[in-house]
């Protein structure tokens, strides 16, 4: 019994979807934030408050940006026909925002199962909850891992997708990943072995092997 999960912006994209809009409305303070992240001296969930604090639009206005800029991997959908077809299931667990992820994925056409962070908007400011998070750890707004500990739990081999830093815990208690980007690095740090790829056509390809 197996279950793949997979990490959004730029995994399931092309390019990663809040960086597009942090670059578009928050730019150049947001990277200044974003150094803070990368260097492990914050979490998670401090870099997207404070990173989307600088952000100054309404609903409207970003739903339109993303409409215009975000990209579907071309093999994606594919790959989930493949699943149905072996009669398998992805799931979504992002550090992304829900406003985004729930509007590309109708736009889409894919209905699939999604853990990410929550927003509410108040004129041209947002806040952020964090439906998701581990009350235990003050990092990510998402736990991931927790997800992936979960499934394993009720017995399913588990198959990860990322491509960032926020997807190294996952990875490391998945039973299988698919790493390209950032996590790619991180796993060859942490001696994780890993699959890479480019795209989910690399992965149909991978994952008819195991069959």
């Amino acid at each position: 019994m197996r279950m793949f999960v997979s990490d959004f912006d730029g995994t399931i994209t092309e390019k990663d979807v809040a960086n597009l809009i942090l670059d578009k409305y928050a730019y150049p303070q947001w990277l200044e934030i974003e150094k803070e992240y990368k260097a492990r001296k914050i979490g998670t969930r401090e870099a997207i408050n404070r990173e989307f604090a600088l952000v100054k639009a309404s609903r409207e206005e970003l739903t339109s940006f993303v409409d215009e800029v975000a990209s579907l991997d071309p093999h994606f959908k594919r790959f989930l026909g493949f699943l149905g077809d072996n009669g398998e299931k992805l799931e979504i667990v992002s550090e992304g925002l829900d406003f985004y992820i729930r509007f590309l994925l109708k736009k889409w056409g894919l209905d699939l199962p999604l853990r990410t962070n929550r927003t509410s908007f108040k004129g041209r400011m947002m806040n952020i909850a964090y439906p998701y998070r581990d009350p235990r750890c003050s990092l990510c707004g998402t736990c991931k891992m927790g997800r992936v500990l979960e499934l394993r739990g009720k017995g399913y081999e588990v198959v990860y997708f990322g491509n960032g830093y926020s997807d190294i815990c996952p990875a490391l208690e998945a039973d299988k990943v698919f790493a390209k980007g950032q996590l790619a690095v991180l796993c060859e740090e942490e001696d994780r072995e890993f699959m890479p790829f480019n795209d989910f056509g690399d992965v149909v390809r991978e994952v008819r092997t195991w069959r």
